[in-house]
């Protein structure tokens, strides 16, 4: 785990930016869902975006999904979002993914996945869960949900963390505020329902250009 920490915040610091997209309704019915899917994911990386998460979903074909993925976009670093759960993180198993994100912090998780050594970002909200992160090994820790802890939560990290720990914001992020918030003391950002249909709007378009 400790080589994919450290290969993650590599690409971070390169471009602080991860775009989450979550598969539609009845996804695995509807081929054009698929089309459409990939051509979000090409239509970001013209933009030069280099972080991509697909959200989870428990339909056995979504493992072939995250390969095919792969295998389509190499130079992509394709992440999955939302591993909540044991069936999660057993399906993730063999698709030798870089990262991986959760929403909470649950302590059985993290321990399996260092054990199977998949990186599996844990989501704190709290002072008590993050000092429990940084034990378990985590240099690379998300705050969620950003928007509503606001910028003196990280501040208190900050003063309370010991190592240097890599810290991502995510949930209620919007385009408009990534200058502020990476000023503020976050080191990367995840943005996701607040970008309409995974498509860069003007001010995520300025952002890429300037960065």
């Amino acid at each position: 785990m400790e080589v994919k920490q450290n290969n993650l915040i590599k690409s971070l610091k390169t471009q602080p930016l991860i775009v989450v997209i979550r598969l539609e309704d009845q996804f695995f019915k509807n081929s054009k869902k698929k089309e459409n899917l990939f051509l979000k994911i090409e239509n970001l990386s013209n933009y030069g975006i280099r972080n991509i998460e697909i959200g989870w979903d428990p339909n056995p074909e979504w493992s072939n999904l995250i390969l095919e993925i792969k295998k389509k976009f190499k130079f992509i670093n394709i992440g999955a979002a939302s591993i909540t759960s044991i069936q999660s993180l057993d399906s993730i198993r063999s698709l030798d993914l870089n990262y991986c994100m959760s929403p909470i912090f649950n302590k059985e998780i993290h321990i399996k996945a260092i054990k199977y050594n998949q990186l599996v970002i844990p989501g704190i909200s709290n002072v008590e869960n993050f000092k429990e992160a940084i034990n378990l090994g985590y240099k690379i820790i998300k705050i969620f949900p950003a928007s509503k802890l606001g910028i003196n939560f990280i501040n208190e990290l900050h003063d309370l963390r010991k190592k240097d720990i890599f810290l991502i914001g995510a949930g209620g992020i919007k385009s408009k505020n990534i200058k502020k918030l990476l000023k503020s003391g976050y080191d990367g950002l995840v943005i996701g329902k607040e970008l309409k249909n995974e498509t860069p709007d003007k001010e995520l378009e300025k952002w890429l250009k300037d960065f």
